[in-house]
């Protein structure tokens, strides 16, 4: 009797433990609910995740062509040693490796005037050889500048040259740049840096654009 008595306690005490099953019907409107709001939650968590993203990209400086020609300016600058005030420095076109040396682009004439501008920037004596000694007055617009080589000087004081050469890469454009001396033809510097594809094709998009424009009839 003793032994049985204290074997209901212990069933008894045992059945206190157990805490209660609870079954959940599949398409109860708790249910419903309950996933509807992790969807809810897990929609907002994504669409703030990204709308930091675009706030954190809109926050980074915007780079251009000229902030890698502005670098490329500093290295040949930096590795030159004979310029002086009376050494005029000219700057023409960069062509194509894979042309025939003598075919400029919007990109390449780009990169010239940028390089142009870092250069006098950097103190470095810049002559514009393509000024023409008189001003062209046109009816759409007053010109001093000129790719005629009829209308401009037959000698000028340059004894450098900035040039270099592009190479077309999968993931942009390879420049390599030089500094030439004029008499002897002796590279006196130079530099290289790599300009990612669409920061190149932000500059000739407008080009593009004039070539993709459908006439409309």
């Amino acid at each position: 009797m003793k032994r049985l008595a204290i074997l209901t306690l212990v069933m008894g005490l045992s059945g206190c433990a157990v805490p209660e099953n609870t079954v959940t019907v599949a398409g109860q409107s708790d249910d419903i609910d309950d996933n509807r709001t992790q969807r809810i939650t897990t929609f907002a968590t994504t669409a703030a995740l990204a709308g930091n993203e675009l706030q954190s990209a809109a926050r980074q400086p915007l780079l251009t062509v000229n902030d890698y020609v502005r670098n490329l300016v500093h290295e040949l600058m930096a590795l030159q040693q004979q310029l002086d005030s009376d050494s005029q420095v000219g700057v023409t076109d960069f062509s194509y490796v894979d042309s025939a040396l003598d075919q400029g682009s919007v990109f390449s004439n780009h990169l010239s005037e940028a390089m142009i501008y870092d250069l006098h920037k950097f103190g470095v004596p810049v002559l514009d050889y393509k000024v023409t000694d008189y001003i062209r007055v046109t009816e759409t617009g007053d010109f001093v500048l000129s790719r005629n080589y009829e209308e401009l000087s037959d000698e000028v004081a340059i004894r450098y040259v900035v040039t270099g050469t592009l190479t077309t890469h999968q993931q942009g454009v390879l420049v390599n740049a030089r500094l030439v001396q004029i008499d002897n033809k002796r590279v006196v510097s130079a530099a290289r840096t790599f300009i990612p594809r669409h920061i190149v094709q932000a500059v000739i998009s407008r080009q593009g654009e004039q070539v993709m424009r459908i006439k409309q009839s």
